[in-house]
């Protein structure tokens, strides 16, 4: 009967012990760091983004061959990546969405969440616009507008790009102006030049995209030079 209760207690004695080192492993574990890096910190959709995540363990030091699941969402849908640590490190490569707007990435090993690392996309290249110009009610002022433009995954160019606009007649270069976009569109203002040899037409430039308004020279009563 002793040797039995004897053969208990050592069995309840080594089930604590193992428990208390599975508690204490998953402690240093807890204790660790792991930290995610992601950049360009902004990019435009489908180029590449480098997400590295780094792991170490209660003492700082380099952890080898945990397995680390990456987890972000890229245009609405959630989507992961797996791969193990080696010397701290693991490394994934990831597609830019084509939604212009953040996206956060962030790592997972057992109960150790990282930091969220968050990469702007923004618009690429417009699409090619058209130019409305229209006579105001000021003399020898016209009024330049566009619909909303945007890139060719339909989000809008950023309200901080300018527009350089360039006055053109037969002879060259007559003016240069700048508009700022807003909500995505030309909304601006300006007067004719005040000699031109026709045609006139308004040239506008956003992000190496080029267009050219029709002949103005109905809009501007200003005398042909010359005449």
């Amino acid at each position: 009967m002793m040797n039995r209760t004897k053969l208990i207690v050592s069995l309840l004695s080594l089930v604590m012990s193992v428990g208390v080192f599975a508690g204490s492993a998953q402690a240093q574990m807890d204790a660790g760091r792991l930290q995610v890096y992601a950049g360009p910190q902004t990019t435009i959709p489908e180029e590449n983004i480098s997400v590295t995540i780094e792991m170490t363990d209660s003492h700082g030091k380099s952890v080898q061959g945990e397995e680390v699941k990456l987890t972000y969402v890229s245009d609405g849908v959630p989507k992961s990546l797996s791969g193990k640590v080696s010397n701290g490190l693991v490394s994934f490569d990831v597609a830019a969405q084509t939604i212009a707007g953040g996206m956060t990435f962030q790592a997972t090993v057992g109960d150790l969440t990282s930091n969220s690392a968050r990469v702007q996309i923004v618009a690429t290249q417009p699409d090619i616009f058209k130019l409305k110009v229209r006579s105001s009610n000021n003399v020898n002022l016209v009024e330049i507008t566009t619909e909303t433009i945007s890139d060719a995954f339909g989000n809008l160019v950023s309200d901080q790009s300018l527009v350089a606009l360039s006055w053109v007649d037969n002879t060259g270069v007559k003016r240069l102006e700048a508009a700022q976009l807003s909500n995505g569109r030309i909304i601006y203002t300006s007067i004719c030049p005040s000699e031109y040899v026709a045609p006139l037409k308004i040239r506008a430039v956003l992000k190496n995209v080029e267009v050219f308004s029709s002949d103005l020279s109905v809009f501007c009563a200003t005398p042909e030079v010359g005449a």
